[in-house]
């Protein structure tokens, strides 16, 4: 009858938990399927938290490249790089080239070069694809030329810039003409990244340090409730061309996709107003056409777009401006202009140079500034810009002054003021790329008389030993070779009647360096002569040095062996009393440190044998680890802290109470705990001063026997997010 009983208690049991699952697993496809739509209509900010939550039930290679890709768009390069890491060593076999692109390019982002470069190595081996990898080897020497070249600009973060997004700038008269998001604070925000959507303003050139407060919209007709954004103006002043959303009669229109594309409209000046909003006819809804430019007399205009027929993603395109104020066909720019990326942004210039941001040219990471020379009507091979203008971030929007050495362009790396920054730029050096060079240069002499030899045949020869140069030495015996860096090379001299000498050369990465491959050169005869003297002289000296030596070897042995072990003794006394004092003098200063710091610091708290920093409470949502508004703001002491005490190293531990599963709560607590982490280090403070520690419910402040044996209120004493100094003596790597 037990047994019996125990039987159906296990299968009902069962049958609950299948249930139980049941439910879940039905939550976790809708949570699921509202990610992948959200995705698809590019809301990547919102789609992120779903697919963090879905993944550790679902680990497909969709969800993790969909949580990449929600990162990668919303520039948050780290955990890009972190979900792009996770796709290819799990999925790697299966994974498309463009998703060990966009790892390289997250990778350049934070600056990790090496592992970038090496992403892209071990994909094209693992393909055998050659000529891929021979390619990658000469964009790097490209990069590693155009960086010799040093910073080519001053540049200048605007105060036109605030934590949201603001580029595309352009002088127009005496006023500034930029794109940003709205400043009315109620207005409706893009689900992209979950700001506003941008519109065009126009601020005083001569008050640009007064900020963004006093610039206004550009006018009503202009800006509406959708994205506006980069513009030309024609050379007579009269005529605009601008980006906006597929947007008509009040109303957005979309694809199948749901995605309303980019248009180009144009607008007229009549009596002061923007005017006469007319779409262009090449548009479509069916793909965006962006970021119009117009050449110095106004005849041609240039644009972005994605339309069928491309090399790839977004390509520039050409249109002239015909007679009747109609427009040519659009011409693609061609392979030398256009890869299978993104080519994006034109500007031209008063002598007909290309300006424009690409991220498949050789770039330093994400969008690069490029510039292609017009020579006969043609463009030419475009060249990277250079720094600081280029970085691992997105660089774009770059507008020449009238002037041709001052400007503007976009960018949103970290250092700026938050997402896309203005910054202004002047031209500080030419644009001069030039492979690594270095010399060798040398006199040959005679070895006897130390004179130079002239006439000396010097010849150099590669790593393969085949010859790629000879000289031949002047009257002071003289010679010189231009070599590359990073090579072998031999160097050899020969002259008649004398024994030849070579020397091995390894040139190195500093460009312009001399090597010194001076030789001397010994006479046949001379060398005869000295060979005979010296068997004699060798003959004789051995004998002698071996009388000498039997009889000073055992005298030498015991006078050695007690100075040696004198100063073993010695070394072992003096090396125990530095190392005393210097223990003594480590600790005494550790403790001064630690003392000065909590009498300094009013957030740090010595609590019996440990040290905290204290804060106000830090919540969470049930259930979920991201860190709430106010939370942020509370961990701004602890931010303040430790940028005031640099060598602190603390560990966050979150605690849970004893409500639900243990294993559950330890998981989740490490969730919050890593989240506060990367909230500190996403504000500036180095990951390696910091140690995430989730421990569940294991480390109570309150013990409760039971669940009902607590009161609330002791469930959220125990319910807690800690700061612990766990190190005082932290040392950048």
């Amino acid at each position: 009858m037990i047994n019996l009983l125990d039987s159906t208690k296990m299968k009902n049991l069962h049958i609950y938990i299948i249930l139980i699952l049941g439910i879940f697993q039905s939550a976790w496809s809708q949570d699921l399927k509202r990610a992948n739509d959200l995705f698809e209509k590019k809301y990547y900010a919102d789609a992120i938290a779903l697919y963090e939550a879905a993944f550790p039930s679902n680990k497909s290679s969709l969800v993790i490249k969909n949580l990449a890709d929600s990162y990668y768009h919303t520039f948050d390069l780290n955990a890009s790089a972190r979900w792009y890491r996770y796709l290819i060593s799990n999925y790697g076999d299966t994974v498309d080239e463009l998703y060990y692109f966009k790892l390289n390019q997250s990778l350049k982002a934070i600056g990790e070069y090496d592992e970038a470069a090496q992403v892209f190595f071990e994909y094209y081996t693992k393909e055998g694809n050659s000529a891929m990898l021979q390619q990658l080897e000469e964009e790097n020497i490209y990069l590693e030329n155009v960086k010799a070249i040093g910073n080519r600009f001053a540049i200048e973060n605007s105060n036109l810039n605030t934590t949201t997004s603001e580029f595309g700038a352009m002088q127009v008269g005496d006023a500034i003409w930029y794109t940003a998001a709205h400043k009315k604070s109620a207005s409706k925000t893009y689900r992209w990244n979950n700001q506003q959507y941008l519109d065009i303003y126009t601020h005083p050139i001569d008050k640009e340090q007064l900020g963004d407060s006093i610039s206004i919209s550009l006018s009503n007709t202009i800006n509406t409730k959708l994205h506006e954004g980069s513009f030309t103006i024609s050379p007579d002043g009269n005529t605009m061309y601008f980006t906006r959303n597929n947007y008509n009669n009040g109303k957005r229109k979309t694809d199948d996709k749901k995605v309303s594309n980019l248009k180009i409209y144009s607008a007229s000046l009549v009596d002061g107003e923007w005017k006469n909003i007319t779409e262009l006819p090449f548009n479509s809804d069916n793909y965006s056409n962006e970021h119009p430019a117009l050449n110095a007399d106004g005849t041609k205009l240039y644009f972005s777009s994605d339309r069928p027929g491309g090399f790839g993603s977004f390509d520039i395109y050409e249109t002239s401006l015909q007679a009747d104020n109609t427009f040519s066909t659009p011409v693609n720019l061609g392979s030398i202009i256009n890869t299978d990326k993104k080519e994006q942004f034109p500007f031209i210039s008063s002598d007909n140079s290309l300006y424009f941001s690409s991220n498949g040219h050789p770039g330093f990471g994400l969008l690069d500034v490029y510039i292609s020379k017009n020579m006969n009507g043609t463009f030419q091979q475009p060249d990277n810009l250079g720094l600081p203008v280029n970085s691992g971030y997105d660089d774009f929007s770059y507008v020449l002054n009238t002037d041709n050495q001052s400007g503007y362009f976009a960018s949103n790396r970290p250092s700026g003021k938050g997402s896309d920054d203005i910054y202004s730029f002047k031209v500080t050096k030419e644009l001069s790329i030039e492979d690594c060079e270095q010399f060798i240069t040398g006199v040959i002499t005679d070895r006897t008389t130390t004179l130079p030899l002239s006439g000396t045949t010097v010849t150099l020869a590669n790593a393969e030993n085949e010859v790629i140069a000879t000289a031949i030495t002047n009257e002071n015996g003289a010679f010189e070779f231009n070599i590359a860096c990073e090579a072998s090379y031999t160097v050899k001299a020969e002259k008649n009647g004398y024994q030849g000498n070579s020397l091995n050369i390894r040139s190195t990465k500093e460009r312009n360096a001399e090597h010194d491959a001076s030789m001397d050169l010994y006479s046949v005869l001379e060398k005869q002569k000295a060979e005979a003297l010296v068997l004699q002289e060798k003959q004789e000296a051995e004998k002698l040095r071996a009388e000498q030596m039997a009889a000073k070897k055992l005298e030498a042995e015991k006078k050695a062996a007690l100075i040696a072990e004198k100063q073993r003794i010695e070394e072992a006394e003096r090396l125990t009393k530095e190392r005393t004092a210097e223990k003594a003098r480590a600790e005494k200063a550790l403790a001064k440190k630690i003392a000065d710091a909590i009498e300094t610091e009013k957030a740090l708290v010595k609590e019996s044998d440990r040290t905290v920093i204290q804060t106000e409470e830090i919540h969470f949502d049930y259930s979920l680890w991201y860190l709430r508004r106010e939370s942020r703001e509370r961990l701004q002491t602890v931010i303040d802290v430790m940028k005031k005490n640099p060598s602190i190293i603390i560990e966050i531990g979150t605690h849970t109470d004893i409500r639900g599963n243990s294993g559950y709560n330890k998981d989740l607590s490490q969730k919050r705990a890593d989240s506060a982490k990367d909230f500190l280090v996403k504000n500036g403070i180095e990951s390696g001063r910091i140690v995430s520690k989730g421990y569940g419910e294991s480390k109570p402040i309150v013990v409760c026997a039971t669940e009902d044996a607590c009161s609330e209120e002791d469930h959220e004493w125990n319910r807690r997010c800690e700061f612990v100094v766990v190190g005082w003596d932290y040392e950048a790597k």
